[in-house]
C-alpha cells in the first residue's frame, strides 16, 4: 500500500538534466523501449558491469516481472528510465534497499546503450536522479557498490560528489571473488560539491 500511495504524490514525476531526462518508470515504456530493455537483459558485457539488470527466460515472462522489479509494492524500489533529450531510451538508474525512517537508500545505475558511453550521460543521470531524490523526494544519504576495478565509473561517482566508504572482498557467481568499494554520498556534500561545480563553470551567458 505504501508504494501504491507513493505514486501519487506528485514528487515522482519526469526531471530534466543537463544532458538527460529522467521517467518514472510506474509511467510505463513502449513496445519498442521494453524490447529494448530485454535485449539488454541479455547483453553479457552489461551485466558483468551492471550486477543484475532485471530480464526474463523469454520476453513474455520480462513482461510479466519488470514491473514489479522497477517499482515493487513494498516501497523499497524506485526506478527512472534515462532519456537522452530526443526521447531515446538509453538506459535505467534505481534506488533500492530504501529505508524510509532513515531516508537512505542504494543507488544503481546502467546505460544499456554501448555508443552512448563515455559521452557524460551517465554523469548527468546520476547527478539529476541524486538531486531528485534529496530536493523532492528529502532523502539524507545514498551509497552505491561498485567494483574497485571499475576506475572509469568510480571517477564519474567522485565528479557527482560520491566518496569512497568502504572496500570488501566479495564472491559472485559471476565474476568469483572481487573487491567491492561502496561509495557514499550526503545530502550536505552533494549541495557543497555541486555548488563548487557551478561555480567552475560559471554563469550562463
Amino acid at each position: 500500500m505504501t508504494s501504491v500511495i507513493s505514486r501519487m504524490e506528485s514528487n515522482y514525476r519526469l526531471v530534466e538534466g543537463e544532458e538527460t531526462i529522467l521517467r518514472p518508470a510506474f509511467w510505463g515504456f513502449s513496445e519498442d523501449e521494453l524490447r529494448r530493455r530485454y535485449r539488454w537483459s541479455h547483453d553479457d558485457v552489461l551485466q558483468y558491469w551492471s550486477g543484475s539488470i532485471p530480464g526474463g527466460r523469454t520476453f513474455r515472462h520480462f513482461l510479466d516481472t519488470v514491473a514489479q522489479r522497477d517499482w515493487p509494492d513494498d516501497g523499497r524500489r524506485i526506478s527512472y528510465a534515462i532519456l537522452k533529450r530526443d526521447g531515446e531510451l538509453v538506459g535505467m538508474v534505481s534506488c533500492y534497499n530504501i529505508d524510509r525512517e532513515r531516508r537512505i537508500g542504494e543507488i544503481g545505475i546502467y546505460l544499456g546503450e554501448k555508443d552512448t558511453w563515455g559521452h557524460g550521460l551517465g554523469t548527468d543521470a546520476l547527478t539529476t536522479f541524486a538531486g531528485h531524490l534529496f530536493n523532492d523526494l528529502s532523502f539524507n544519504s545514498v551509497y552505491l557498490h561498485t567494483y574497485q576495478s571499475n576506475v572509469r565509473a568510480q571517477r564519474s561517482y567522485v565528479r557527482v560528489g560520491f566518496e569512497n566508504a568502504e572496500v570488501k572482498r566479495r564472491y559472485a557467481p559471476r565474476v568469483g571473488y572481487h573487491d567491492e568499494l561502496r561509495m557514499d554520498l550526503t545530502r550536505e556534500r552533494f549541495t557543497l560539491v555541486q555548488s563548487l561545480e557551478h561555480r567552475a563553470v560559471g554563469p550562463a551567458r
